[in-house]
């Protein structure tokens, strides 16, 4: 029987994504992506365009997860003042933080040491603008639904705190013998810190 399309896309994704990890995307060649699959080369471009393209296809499962956290970030459900009261609003924004990181962090380290050159080269600066805006839009809700609250926040001084988003995520890639209790710690220790500055800066009582 004839194996199908989509085994033979999966196969090659999978040999591809422990390739990547285990060489690093440059010194992975399509040709040794075709030898550990039994794929032809010419077969493999009938599926993907080039290596660019096929590090794209394997980092695309975090890219949604990515997508789908920041629009999670963007619900109305966060735009309230009850988010600095109850521990359940810190739980969700864990949970949430957590599904980006926990699941793919071995693609998360692929996202940001081995896309140089590559079509994903300037993920991380385009999404940290993307959530500088967000930061914007977030403390122009508020003002208008508080207020009372302070929104007179250097965008500079948010820019900075979109950064520390993508240090903390560095520094569980990095560590890679980080356990996982060691990750939701410190996951966890973000959420609070995060939240906490956010209630003083607003001036939320």
């Amino acid at each position: 029987m004839q194996t199908r399309k989509k085994d033979i896309r999966t196969l090659i994704l999978a040999v591809a994504r422990e390739e990547f990890l285990r060489n690093g995307v440059k010194n992975t060649s399509m040709k040794t992506i075709s030898l550990k699959s039994g794929v032809a080369v010419g077969n493999i471009y009938n599926y993907f365009e080039n290596k660019s393209d096929l590090l794209k296809a394997v980092l695309s499962p975090l890219i949604k997860a990515f997508e789908e956290y920041r629009e999670k970030n963007r619900s109305i459900s966060y735009f309230t003042i009850d988010v600095f009261k109850y521990d359940s609003f810190l739980e969700m924004m864990y949970d949430q933080m957590a599904s980006v990181i926990t699941p793919y962090r071995d693609e998360m380290r692929l996202l940001l040491f081995e896309t140089a050159g590559t079509s994903l080269e300037k993920f991380f600066q385009t999404r940290q603008d993307d959530m500088l805006q967000d930061g914007i839009r977030y403390l122009q809700i508020m003002k208008e639904k508080y207020p009372y609250v302070d929104i007179d926040i250097s965008p500079h001084f948010l820019h900075i705190l979109c950064t520390l988003w993508y240090d903390v995520v560095k520094e569980i890639v990095l560590h890679q013998d980080m356990s996982q209790e060691e990750i939701d710690l410190i996951i966890k220790d973000y959420v609070k810190f995060t939240t906490g500055g956010w209630k003083y800066l607003l001036n939320i009582p």
